[in-house]
This record gives C-alpha cells, sequence and structure tokens, in this order.
C-alpha cells in the first residue's frame, strides 16, 4: 500500500490500543480513511496491534 505513513496513522485517532484489526477499521472508517485502508484493515480482524506503529507497518507491507 503506498500510502503516507503518518495519514495511515492519522485514521487510528481515537482508537484504544491493544485493537484488532477490525476494531481498527471502525475507528478508520470514522475518520473517514479510504476504503481500501478499511478492507485492509478488515483482513487483520483476528490480528492485535499494540500501537498506531504496528498497525501503520501491517498496512504498509501489504502489496
Amino acid at each position: 500500500m503506498d500510502q503516507d505513513p503518518t495519514q495511515l496513522a492519522a485514521y487510528f485517532e481515537g482508537a484504544e490500543f491493544p485493537a484488532t484489526g477490525g476494531e481498527l477499521a471502525g475507528v478508520a472508517a470514522g475518520n473517514d480513511a479510504p476504503s481500501h485502508v478499511i478492507e485492509t484493515l478488515r483482513q487483520f480482524e483476528g490480528k492485535h496491534f499494540e500501537d498506531a506503529n504496528a498497525a501503520v507497518k501491517a498496512l504498509t507491507e501489504q502489496q
């Protein structure tokens, strides 16, 4: 996913960590994230992220 890590992190504003990909998808949707970001986060439903940096890293590693 070719997107600015700072912008990706902004989509998690208000999230409580640790959080699952599904929880972060909901937060990101509320923060007007693009649909491809939300869909990618939903793919991480069973994964727990300790902080926004871990979630951003997972998103940027998706091809």
